[in-house]
């Protein structure tokens, strides 16, 4: 807290530029049977810098009208601070201090190399994507060259994970982690290396991609061993995902394929696979999406469809319809109870900005 209000007084001895954004929204959610959401949420942005200094901060909170779902969910009215952090950028020299986005795939599903990243598994996928993560707090270090970079980091608080009931809570309070990553290019192609310790969790990976005009293919790789469990049952495991970006007009196609390892108590492994893909339609106004996610040995799936149209600069409506289905004890079982499978909902979004 000094720090910030040690920053925001240089601001005001500095020539200084600050940007607060206000995105005021409103959800109603339905399932098959029952309504599932009845919300008003505020969101908020504030960047702000001073020469080499900057400071950025994002949130929301939400009064929502279902009490009842809201429960079964353990989603309660509260505020959620996204980011909040301050930088320091100097040529290629980039730090940040604070709870921030450390992004290290370029995956949409897990298991990936997004190790930093949590989920808040209790909203579903009711919420936009940049709602539903969560990320650590801590001091990350980066520098950048045209052809390579490097990332260092060291987190005293790991982002948290959510869950719906019957799950059980996850404590995160107190875990730590650190790791570096290493990216090069070289032509056309990018490949970037990292390792890292989070909790009693050690993780490797790999990367790589190669651009052509409209489509570029990825890979990567990744191993994780649990050292907490390793006494007991061997708990190493690894993933093996294959995708691409499709450029095709207006159109942006992200199809994907995961296979990885399930550890059983059996000291058996079992190899299962994902397939996701993605589609998005942005011409002028319009915002169409589609995903759908399928493990193909569980069978559990989900599908969205959304299509919304921006009336102004600063005023969106979008409609969109959900499915989602899995067997008993299973995560996505568990949102085909709460939903009765199929969920339709409508969302009216505006946009304020205020530069001073």
């Amino acid at each position: 807290m000094k720090a910030i209000v040690f920053f925001f007084v240089l601001l005001s001895s500095v020539q200084a530029l600050a940007d607060l954004v206000l995105i005021p929204r409103y959800d109603y959610i339905r399932g098959e049977k029952e309504e599932l959401s009845n919300r008003l949420v505020l969101k908020g942005k504030l960047n702000a810098n001073a020469g080499a200094f900057g400071v950025y901060t994002e949130g929301f909170g939400e009064t929502e009208f279902n009490d009842d779902q809201a429960l079964n969910r353990r989603s309660p009215q509260r505020g959620y601070l996204q980011e909040a952090y301050l930088e320091f950028k100097k040529d290629s020299i980039y730090l940040r201090l604070g709870k921030q986005a450390l992004r290290w795939s370029e995956m949409w599903t897990l298991p990936s190399l997004d190790i930093w990243t949590g989920r808040r598994w209790n909203r579903l996928f009711f919420d936009p994507l940049a709602d539903q993560l969560t990320y650590p707090t801590g001091l990350s270090f980066s520098y950048a060259a045209d052809s390579f970079s490097i990332d260092l980091v060291g987190v005293w608080q790991v982002a948290e994970t959510t869950y719906p009931v019957p799950f059980s809570e996850v404590n995160t309070e107190g875990q730590t982690g650190y790791g570096g990553r290493i990216k090069w290019a070289w032509d056309n192609f990018g490949f970037s290396g990292l390792a890292a310790k989070i909790a009693d969790k050690n993780h490797l990976g790999l990367t790589s991609n190669y651009a052509f005009e409209n489509v570029v293919p990825k890979m990567e790789y990744g191993w994780v061993q649990d050292t907490e469990a390793a006494a007991t049952i061997p708990r190493e495991s690894i993933f093996t995902t294959l995708g691409a970006d499709i450029f095709w007009g207006n159109w942006i196609l992200m199809p994907q394929l995961t296979a990885f390892e399930i550890n059983k108590l059996s000291n058996k492994t079992e190899i299962q696979n994902n397939i996701y893909l993605s589609a998005q339609w942005n011409p002028q106004r319009h915002d169409f999406q589609m995903v759908f996610f399928e493990n193909i040995q569980t069978k559990a799936q989900y599908a969205n469809l959304s299509y919304g149209y921006n009336f102004t600069d600063s005023f969106s409506l979008t409609g969109f319809y959900q499915n989602y289905y899995g067997p008993g004890g299973d995560l996505y079982g568990t949102y085909q109870e709460i939903t009765g499978g199929s969920v339709f909902g409508v969302r009216a979004e505006f946009s304020g900005n205020l530069i001073f």
